[in-house]
């Protein structure tokens, strides 16, 4: 518009156009959410922290018992399954997770309730190939949705004795529980 011009009054179209687009946001997040949209990586939550299973050493099987934490702020209740893990490529075996709060054995597969928030779990595995430590691979399904969570795992001390940290001596008593 030039110097000479006068304003024109009223509402443009260009202003209507930008009410428009940042108004369509606000309505497209009223919209409800899918239930197969709650299963996003990061349902489970590994840590990195663990502790081997000693196996030779007492009457516990050779494993490990690495920390998680499971999170559903959702409406829904989530199925989970773990279908696989694996530590260095090397397949751990069999799982069962532990809910620490309540030393309930939840299995492999197990239902998280709607508004969970930091449930803190042991997933401990049935087999360990070598006590080395490395690359951790969970596989899990929510609800028929696959997701794949990948960490690297810290030192993993023996789950026995005052090297394992992760766990509290009432936590350790849970896994050993479950293992039995």
């Amino acid at each position: 518009m030039s110097d000479l011009e006068e304003p024109k009054s009223g509402i443009t179209r260009r202003t209507v156009a930008k009410a428009a687009a940042w108004s369509v946001p606000a309505i497209a997040l009223a919209v409800p959410t899918p239930a197969y949209a709650v299963a996003s990586p990061g349902i489970i939550e590994l840590t990195g922290d663990g502790c081997k299973l000693p196996g030779n050493a007492t009457d516990i099987f050779k494993g490990y018992a690495f920390e998680a934490i499971i999170n559903n702020p959702g409406g829904t209740a989530v199925t989970l399954s773990i279908t696989d893990i694996t530590l260095k490529g090397e397949d751990l075996g069999d799982v069962t997770v532990v809910n620490l709060t309540t030393c309930a054995e939840l299995g492999s597969t197990f239902v998280v309730p709607a508004g969970t928030t930091d449930l803190r779990v042991a997933i401990i595995t049935e087999e360990a190939a070598s006590s080395a430590n490395g690359q951790l691979n969970l596989t899990y399904t929510a609800d028929n949705v696959p997701d794949a969570t990948t960490v690297t795992a810290n030192a993993a001390p023996p789950i026995v004795g005052n090297s394992c940290n992760t766990y509290s001596d009432a936590e350790k008593a849970c896994i050993e529980a479950a293992l039995t």
